[in-house]
């Protein structure tokens, strides 16, 4: 009964807001980019397997990866959180990210390239999923998925990185899940739409982001979509107690294929209602996993 009473606070909330014009939604997925191009022709997320060469390549070792949704920018203490990670990080996934001056000024600062799929504006300023990365990515492609509720969009994003002496690209998934469904139909639907991107990719994988697993039936939706022996992800499981939960469950998760676990951390922030998880990965090249569509 809380929740759909939660959930028609917000409808009420969402729509006088859309209204008044203060959010708009573009009829084309807008790709957004370090470059400052903003690119409308969205390929196809299942035809980016013949990628270009760079000089740029991951480190054969590995990486250490973020994944935080960042809660609109709208807490003090954010830009001083997201410098630091990214310091101390080659790929921030961020969920909520508003690109405002402040956090491109921050983006310039870090010297960082980064990938961007506007969900929509707000009074003009791209919001959506955002990826950053040490190096710029070979290629990129996002899908968006409308809550049926608040009637906004709710975005993914797909970015490939090279990696040195590795056969395949390294495949980046970062998801804002939907959030406000009486059911789980639409919200499977968007986990289905990833997983054929990651079924059609051979190597390692990152999928990470806020996917909303606020009830028993999205996390236990959300495990047999993704954490299958179909795809061969595994899920990343923090230890620490610091997990933000909501009626009991972790919103936040990071899955991942053809990758060893070094080291993984949750890091308590306050200046988001999310906290930041960090896991550092090391590639593992004896045993490079594919589908069975090779």
């Amino acid at each position: 009964m809380l929740r759909k009473h939660l959930l028609f606070n917000l409808v009420a909330l969402v729509i006088p807001l859309l209204i008044s014009g203060c959010f708009s939604v573009s009829d084309q997925e807008q790709l957004l980019s370090s470059s400052g191009i903003i690119r409308t022709d969205n390929p196809d997320c299942l035809g980016t397997t013949l990628l270009p060469e760079t000089p740029e390549t991951l480190d054969k070792q590995g990486f250490t990866l973020v994944s935080w949704n960042i809660y609109k920018e709208n807490k003090a203490g954010w830009q001083q959180d997201l410098l630091a990670l990214s310091n101390t990080s080659n790929f921030i996934l961020l969920q909520e990210a508003y690109l405002t001056e402040e956090l491109n000024q921050l983006l310039k600062t870090s010297g960082q390239q980064w990938d961007m799929i506007s969900a929509f504006q707000y009074r003009g300023i791209h919001a959506g999923v955002m990826t950053i990365a040490d190096i710029p990515s070979l290629a990129r492609c996002a899908e968006r998925s409308t809550e049926p509720l608040a009637f906004l969009p709710k975005s993914s994003l797909i970015t490939y990185y090279p990696v040195k002496n590795h056969r395949y690209n390294l495949l980046v998934a970062n998801i804002h899940a939907i959030n406000f469904t009486v059911g789980i139909e639409e919200f499977t639907q968007q986990l289905k739409q990833i997983k054929a991107v990651l079924a059609h990719h051979k190597g390692p994988i990152v999928f990470g982001g806020d996917f909303n697993t606020w009830s028993d039936r999205r996390e236990i939706a959300l495990d047999e979509l993704i954490g299958t022996e179909e795809l061969g992800l595994l899920k990343v499981e923090f230890v620490s107690k610091e997990a933000v939960l909501v009626w009991g469950h972790r919103l936040d998760h990071i899955f991942f294929r053809g990758l060893k676990i070094i080291k993984a951390e949750i890091i308590p922030v306050e200046s988001s209602d999310h906290y930041p998880l960090k896991v550092q990965f090391e590639f593992v090249y004896e045993t490079e996993v594919t589908n069975n569509q090779e």
